[in-house]
């Protein structure tokens, strides 16, 4: 059996959707009872605790369907060999809404070339870092900071928290633009040197002097919404096509490179 959790999306889910399984949809204000004939779980943003694992005690898969994946207790998945995967439905409209506000003459940095990275609109005075690199102090003393007039941040949040922060925002001066999660700017960086910063455009922000932020004018704060920018899952086919090839795989132990692998995944 298959769980849902969150409605955004699967309340647009077309009529055939899964029609070979048993599933549905439970709400946070469902009464939660032990159910141990669910192998997988699909959520978005709900997190996914010990009492989520108790609940379903023979869970073999968890997808998320989104690109970060922070909201699922990682370590009590390893414990219990459950497996973990997600969907990136949001690498097109994400990078759009970098892309606008991107000109032709950027100069830019770009922090984190995965799926979202990969679509922005970069030009041969661009570079790309190395976000592991990224976090030594000395990587930043190569680049001359004048030559770049535009940072985007596009990395995940695992393992990336305040990684921007002094180190950087004291020597960069321009744009910046980032769709990361909010952990990965350091707040009390970004406003101790805001007057190096002529405007910044971040979809998450940390609660730590936000409002103190948003007062300076140059934040514009989108509050999450960067994924939705020209997107919609209402008769988005794609969309649940390949969530249901995902969930098919899953079902069927074949998945390539997950995030974690479970103790049923068949070897290559």
């Amino acid at each position: 059996m298959i769980i849902f959790k969150d409605n955004k999306d699967i309340k647009f889910a077309p009529n055939n959707f899964l029609k070979k399984y048993s599933w549905k949809l439970q709400t946070h204000h469902n009464n939660y009872q032990t159910n141990n004939n669910v192998r997988i779980l699909s959520v978005q943003s709900a997190k996914v605790d010990k009492k989520t694992y108790k609940i379903f005690p023979n869970l073999e898969w968890i997808i998320v369907r989104r690109h970060g994946y922070d909201n699922i207790n990682l370590n009590e998945c390893k414990k219990r060999g459950i497996g973990l995967v997600n969907i990136k439905p949001f690498t097109q409209s994400t990078a759009d809404w970098i892309n606008q506000y991107i000109t032709k003459d950027d100069k830019i940095i770009l922090i984190g070339n995965g799926a979202i990275g990969s679509k922005v609109n970069l030009n041969s005075k661009s570079i790309v870092v190395n976000k592991k690199l990224s976090k030594n102090k000395n990587y930043w003393k190569k680049y001359s900071w004048n030559d770049y007039n535009t940072l985007v941040v596009t990395v995940s949040p695992e393992n990336n928290r305040h990684l921007i922060n002094n180190n950087i925002l004291s020597k960069f001066k321009g744009k910046l633009i980032s769709v990361s999660r909010s952990t990965v700017i350091d707040n009390k960086a970004l406003y101790k040197n805001i007057n190096n910063i002529t405007h910044a455009y971040i979809d998450t922000l940390d609660e730590y002097l936000f409002e103190e932020l948003l007062a300076t004018g140059k934040i514009s704060h989108s509050n999450h919404t960067a994924f939705s920018y020209n997107f919609t899952y209402k008769n988005n086919i794609k969309y649940f096509k390949e969530l249901e090839k995902t969930i098919t795989n899953c079902l069927n132990n074949n998945i390539k490179n997950p995030i974690l692998s479970n103790k049923w995944l068949k070897k290559k």
